[in-house]
């Protein structure tokens, strides 16, 4: 009976423990990464993390650009402001490639619930640059949008009316090569 009695309190404080240590979705504050190829505007992929701030009620995402020129070798590096972590750091090459060393992988596209319908794309006063250093790229808006808007992932990620980013990603500059760049769609929910 004792053993009974022991082997059900342990029971209890763990299920309890390990409820008690659990997130609601409410509570926890995220972003996804969408990796979309420069020259064919494919979705190549994404990169979702939770973050340890919670989600802040403004419109804006809170990320600091950390970009060291490229005279032989650059980088560039994405951090969620209120925490500091790291959401994005890749090498600058000048003449070369350099790569991306944050985030490791990527989920692949074909992983990624689709939608039967497209989302239409927002209002580009909803949608941001994040590349002040960069001046002579043209953004194509819908371009970029049309590969993602069938994600259910990106229905989730809107519903929280949040501002999107638009980051392009060019690990080869001087005579870069436009084949190794890649558009990032930035949300957080």
């Amino acid at each position: 009976m004792k053993t009974k009695f022991v082997l059900l309190l342990f029971g209890l404080i763990a299920i309890t423990s390990f409820t008690s240590c659990e997130k609601k979705e409410e509570d926890t504050c995220r972003i996804i990464l969408l990796k979309v190829d420069y020259m064919s505007y494919t979705f190549e992929g994404g990169h979702e993390q939770t973050l340890s701030e919670k989600l802040t009620s403004v419109d804006t995402i809170p990320i600091t650009i950390d970009f060291d020129p490229p005279g032989d070798f650059g980088n560039i590096s994405l951090y969620y402001n209120p925490t500091g972590e790291l959401i994005f750091d890749g090498s600058i090459v000048w003449m070369g490639t350099g790569k991306i060393k944050y985030p490791k992988t990527f989920r692949d596209s074909h992983r990624y619930i689709k939608l039967n319908d497209s989302i239409s794309l927002p209002d580009t006063s909803k949608i941001q640059n994040i590349d002040k250093y960069i001046h002579s790229i043209q953004l194509d808006y819908p371009k970029i949008w049309d590969s993602i808007d069938d994600l259910l992932v990106v229905s989730e990620y809107l519903k929280s009316h949040k501002k999107i980013y638009l980051f392009l990603y060019q690990p080869s500059v001087g005579v870069g090569d436009p084949n190794t760049w890649d558009w990032f769609v930035i949300m957080n929910k």
